[in-house]
């Protein structure tokens, strides 16, 4: 994806423009005459800036196109460190030819703490130019030094490392205040005792753990108990005086909102407080962005970010903000918000079916599993109920499981063997309170597999008090996915620690369970043969009597993988085997 204003650019230029991405630029150079041409003839042919981003192991990472006179960078959110340069170097194009950096370019520098950047140019017989800025430590103070113009071979013979180096260690021995500011969030709620399914007081700690998940720091939270929450201000005008000295007094820089905010709401309460406002459904998309791992998990979080933002372009100002950072910057950037919204609309399709195509792929890979017969089991649940964990530990491999909501994003299958027979085993993301609407949509293409599982394990945090409540909302979803008639496993995860009233409140629980551990190995092997008695049906062990000119039929036997001993005799074979209900009717020829 090329960043930027890309309206009107032919489609040879975009894919001349994307072959640069994931480029990797020779180590003994920092430029390459076939990237600094490439720009050059880019800018030539659309008269506009032309910028890419180079990362710390010399590999092209993100291109961007703005005008005549600058260019926007492409959000690098997920690249700056908290201390110190943040490891990339940027490069763009002058469409005047003057290679000398702009105090545009130099305050970019600065702001964002790149190691170096670089503006090209040509000279007057049209050969590429470069000019360098690169960061100096000026008794305790940062400046920017400009170095050039260079040739290409005169750039690539500059030597610039002990610079950075020196500036490198300055900043790790200092956060500067301006752009490496921690975030400190105050956490606002509003008790109205709707429809949601956690209280007020579950809901707002759930919002601190999602807090925690994004990178902030909650320092401390404030509810008003309304009727309805206010269409101007949330939580009303004197509330909302009340939260500003809280602020002040706290010295924060974030507010965190437990419900979907508005425009109007975001734009009156930015204003009236002066400092960036998320609310719920923008940090659970910001952590979604921040965990998602493979292409189609980025493609469904930045759809889901863009449908979201569209009707909030009013009220979105501290966030979209050039070089702040933070919560609710991650995904799909400034870069698209800048833009209209037919450019955004225009986006959004393209996403669309870029996510249309992956999903031609899985059904693909649906019909081979159809096929071979292979079982799928999904484990669903509430997310930090344990699901990745106990997924690790069936299959043995070693899916990112941590104590966070949402450590967990993109679908993961892995084969594994129950009791000699092959299943497969999905792990899907984990659901929550006020799953935001545009990210049950944009992951439909992912949860649909749920729907095509032969059974789904529900796993249920024992040591949550509101697991009842949980497992409601999941069933919800569940529902809404008409997959609620599936065979269900509950299973009851963490019964080292089960919290207090556990015993009666999962005896309301209808079904089948199983009590684990997955963290302590705790009950995993009698729930591996629960799987396999609800898939494959009771296993039977008996011996049967199979004559020698029925070879066809021994033969048939093995291929079925049900046969443990064979024993000669004079008028046939002794055969004990051992199978499932499911199969009996394959068997039934010889049992007496």
């Amino acid at each position: 994806m090329i960043n930027g204003n890309i309206d009107g650019i032919k489609k040879t230029i975009l894919d001349t423009l994307e072959n640069l991405i994931d480029y990797r630029i020779p180590k003994d150079k920092i430029l390459d005459e076939f990237v600094v041409y490439t720009l050059l003839e880019v800018t030539d042919a659309i008269n506009k800036e032309v910028l890419i981003v180079i990362d710390n192991s010399n590999t092209v990472v993100a291109v961007g196109v703005g005008d005549h006179k600058a260019a926007t960078f492409p959000d690098i959110s997920k690249r700056i460190k908290k201390r110190g340069l943040n490891g990339l170097m940027s490069f763009h194009t002058h469409p005047n030819g003057n290679p000398k950096l702009s105090s545009a370019d130099m305050s970019s520098l600065l702001d964002i703490k790149f190691n170096l950047i670089g503006a090209i140019g040509k000279n007057s017989i049209k050969e590429p130019l470069i000019n360098l800025g690169i960061i100096n430590n000026d008794e305790g103070n940062l400046v920017v030094n400009e170095y050039g113009p260079f040739s290409i071979n005169k750039l690539n013979q500059f030597h610039y490392s002990e610079l950075v180096e020196s500036v490198d260690s300055f900043l790790r021995s200092k956060i500067h205040v301006d752009t490496l500011e921690e975030e400190k969030a105050i956490l606002v709620g509003v008790n109205t005792k709707s429809e949601s399914i956690l209280d007020i007081e579950n809901s707002m700690e759930e919002l601190r753990e999602l807090t925690y998940t994004a990178g902030a720091t909650p320092i401390d939270k404030l509810v008003q108990n309304k009727e309805r929450i206010d269409n101007n201000f949330y939580i009303g005008k004197g509330k909302l005086e009340e939260l500003r000295i809280m602020i002040q007094n706290n010295s924060c820089n974030l507010v965190i909102c437990n419900d979907e905010l508005t425009s109007i709401q975001l734009k009156v309460m930015e204003t009236y407080l002066n400092v960036k406002i998320i609310d719920r459904t923008s940090l659970i998309l910001d952590i979604f962005a921040k965990h998602a791992k493979t292409s189609e998990g980025k493609l469904q979080v930045e759809l889901a970010q863009l449908k979201y933002r569209l009707p909030r372009l009013l009220g979105l100002g501290k966030v979209l903000s050039r070089t702040g950072g933070g919560i609710g910057t991650r995904g799909p950037g400034e870069k698209k918000l800048e833009t209209d919204r037919r450019t955004i609309y225009k986006e959004i399709h393209i996403l669309e079916n870029k996510i249309k195509s992956m999903k031609n792929v899985r059904q693909q890979q649906k019909s081979r599993r159809i096929k071979n017969h292979i079982p799928v089991v999904s484990l669903v649940g509430y997310t930090n109920a344990g699901k990745s964990t106990l997924f690790n530990l069936l299959t043995a491999s070693n899916v990112l499981s941590e104590n966070k909501l949402f450590a967990t994003l993109d679908a993961t299958t892995r084969k594994f063997k129950n009791l000699d027979r092959e299943l497969l085993l999905s792990d899907t993301v984990g659901f929550i309170d006020k799953l935001p609407h545009d990210l049950i949509k944009s992951f439909e293409s992912t949860l649909e597999g749920l729907v095509d599982s032969d059974m789904l394990l529900h796993v249920i945090d024992s040591s949550n008090k509101n697991f009842l409540k949980q497992i409601q909302l999941v069933e919800e979803v569940l529902h809404s996915l008409k997959c609620s008639d599936k065979k269900i496993i509950y299973v009851f995860n963490k019964i080292d620690k089960m919290c207090d009233d556990f015993d009666s409140q999962a005896s309301t629980i209808r079904g089948i369970k199983s009590m684990i551990s997955a963290k302590q190995e705790i009950g995993v092997q009698e729930l591996s043969k629960l799987i396999h008695k609800e898939i494959f049906g009771e296993t039977i062990i008996r011996e049967i009597k199979v004559p020698y000119f029925d070879t066809k039929y021994i033969s048939s036997l093995h291929d079925l993988g049900i046969v443990l001993e064979e024993k000669y005799e004079e008028d046939g074979i002794i055969i004990k085997i051992q199978y499932t209900s499911e199969v009996e009717y394959l068997v039934q020829r010889y049992i007496q």
